[in-house]
């Protein structure tokens, strides 16, 4: 692309993003362009029965080896034709979780994330003005945090201004933070623009430090470091609609999907010799990124954006609980998954453990565990199984007020991949009637959903909420509601495992059971992995991820690894 061409096309991005310091800076002039994205509108269903088609040798059907590691093989159950164009890959923003994360590894500092713009939908340009200021304002904390002291600046610059002169220390770091923050390679544009964006901070602030601060500032308010930026190169001559993603960009697809953070200089320097133009050679780097701490840390985070518990200090009804309440899950979580537990999704939704201390010990009411150490241990029989009767859980989304329908909705959409879009709902003003002297929660709300129109949605949702209720507002077992009987009852529909219920624990019987709640949460992963909803071009991989899921017995270590090798994953629209 043409020199001319990049400058407008970074104009234009700029002026998305409302980044006025950045084109005062004269910086950042890149060939940016969502050249690919258009791919047709999401399919409703996305079921594996939808069109496109991939390569039956990329399959993703995982399974784990005597020594716990998690092999490739291919199912050969599933026919493939090769793709003649891949789904869309549309330009993708940091969410709140990557923005932390990236900073951290690239910078060296801890960001704020209730500091930055909500994620809403990543993979949206931003227009709003807000949004940018909010972006600048972190980036602006983070600058000033990185060079307030000569230590903190030597630490970040990691050169010797007295012994090599700050233009040589200057370019050095630009060489160094940008490649970094960018994920690719400092050209010459990059360091001709970044020279002298060092060069005005130093003559605004009359000091070393203050240029560096300069570049810092504006490399984190830049698209390339706050979008994932691919543009992809040709895959096939034969297939002309069909391409794939360079090799840093596929460093960066896979250390996005594994970490939701940067490429370490391990897997940039595999990208740079090309070692990345292979599903095997993709596979190998994809396993040593899953024995790093931070795979651990966005399995967690998965978890908490699907059940939606992820600010439960700001949300539940468990006071001081709260925090106790997500350490249980984050333990529990990195048991199942990482530290020797069965690693699958059946044991998330039937464990008959937890981790406790002793103040959920006593909400639980399990004795003999006190203090505010965790330990592993054996939960009530007949009241709690997995992760859904967890503190956690129940108390971010509890049964008071209309937060069980809440919390029924999402279980709804989160786990059967319900679609609630037609659901009519409540008038802002609508009048909420109290509560009659004899009647239960249940059939307060059952008198308040009973008009038609709000049938629609909680005819669909209410088997879920009427099976938590033996669990109070806190999340505490109660044998009666205000001394009244409890009805548990209900009847699920939809999936392949309907039927009658009469409490959480035969609910996520049903669930556990369920190919129907396999295939939903295959579906969840795939769209946080690739960060757009699925399409009828996603099918084949789709249908290959939902074979090695069931191939594995569930494994979520051998899920991740054979997202990593479906053609969604390997290929782009062609640039």
């Amino acid at each position: 692309m043409a020199s001319s061409a990049r400058h407008a096309v970074i104009f234009v991005i700029f002026v998305i993003l409302g980044l006025a310091l950045l084109s005062a800076a004269g910086c950042g002039r890149r060939r940016l362009s969502r050249s690919g994205d258009a791919g047709g509108p999401p399919d409703a269903t996305t079921g594996a029965d939808g069109g496109g088609a991939a390569d039956g040798n990329l399959g993703a059907d995982g399974n784990l080896a005597a020594d716990g590691s998690v092999e490739m093989t291919q199912d050969a159950g599933i026919a493939c034709t090769p793709p003649s164009e891949a789904p869309p890959a549309p330009l993708r923003r940091l969410t709140g979780f990557e923005y932390v994360n990236s900073v951290r590894d690239v910078l060296g500092l801890t960001a704020l994330a209730n500091s930055l713009p909500p994620d809403d939908d990543p993979s949206a340009p931003d227009t709003n003005r807000a949004e940018a200021v909010a972006y600048h304002d972190v980036a602006h904390e983070l600058a000033v945090t990185a060079t307030k002291d000569a230590t903190a600046l030597q630490a970040i610059a990691g050169c010797d201004v007295a012994a090599s002169g700050e233009a040589t220390c200057a370019q050095s770091f630009i060489g160094a933070f940008v490649a970094r923050a960018f994920r690719r390679p400092v050209d010459a544009d990059d360091a001709a623009d970044f020279g002298d964006v060092f060069a005005k901070g130093r003559a605004l602030g009359g000091d070393y430090a203050s240029g560096i601060r300069a570049v810092i500032e504006v490399v984190l308010q830049s698209p390339e470091f706050l979008y994932r930026v691919e543009f992809g190169e040709p895959a096939d001559s034969a297939r002309p609609k069909l391409g794939r993603p360079t090799s840093y960009e596929m460093a960066v697809r896979l250390s996005y999907l594994v970490w939701g953070s940067a490429p370490d200089d391990v897997l940039t320097g595999a990208a740079a010799r090309n070692e990345l133009d292979t599903k095997e050679r993709i596979a190998t780097q994809a396993r040593r990124l899953m024995g790093d701490a931070r795979a651990r840390a966005l399995t967690g985070h998965f978890y908490s954006q699907l059940l939606q518990i992820d600010d439960l200090a700001s949300r539940t009804g468990l006071g001081d609980l709260a925090g106790p309440a997500a350490e249980e899950s984050r333990r529990f979580l990195d048991y199942v998954i990482w530290n020797g537990g069965a690693g699958d999704w059946n044991t998330l939704l039937t464990a008959p453990f937890g981790f406790v201390n002793g103040p959920l010990a006593q909400l639980y009411g399990i004795s003999g565990i006190s203090g505010d150490a965790f330990q592993m241990t054996t939960l009530p029989a007949g009241q709690r199984r997995g992760f859904l009767t967890q503190a956690s859980v129940l108390g971010a989304l509890s049964a008071s007020a209309g937060s069980a329908h809440q919390r029924a909705a999402i279980l709804f959409q989160q786990l059967l991949c319900g679609d609630l879009s037609a659901a009519t709902p409540p008038p802002p003003d609508a009048a909420i009637p109290p509560m009659n002297p004899g009647e239960t929660h249940r059939q307060w709300r059952q008198r308040v959903d009973a008009p038609a129109a709000c049938q629609t949605c909680h005819a669909q949702i209410d088997p879920l909420d009427v099976a938590f209720e033996h669990y109070g507002p806190d999340g505490r077992w109660r044998n009666d509601d205000g001394g009244l009987a409890i009805d548990a009852r209900g009847m699920v529909t939809g999936i392949d495992t309907a039927g009658s219920v009469d409490g959480a624990l035969e609910l996520i019987d049903r669930l556990a059971r369920s190919r129907d709640v396999d295939r939903c949460h295959v579906r969840k992963w795939m769209e946080s992995a690739y960060g757009r909803a699925l399409v009828a071009a996603d099918a084949c991989s789709r249908q290959q991820a939902e074979q090695g899921f069931a191939t594995t017995g569930g494994n979520i270590q051998a899920l991740i690894l054979g997202l990593t090798q479906t053609d969604s994953f390997l290929y782009r629209p062609a640039p």
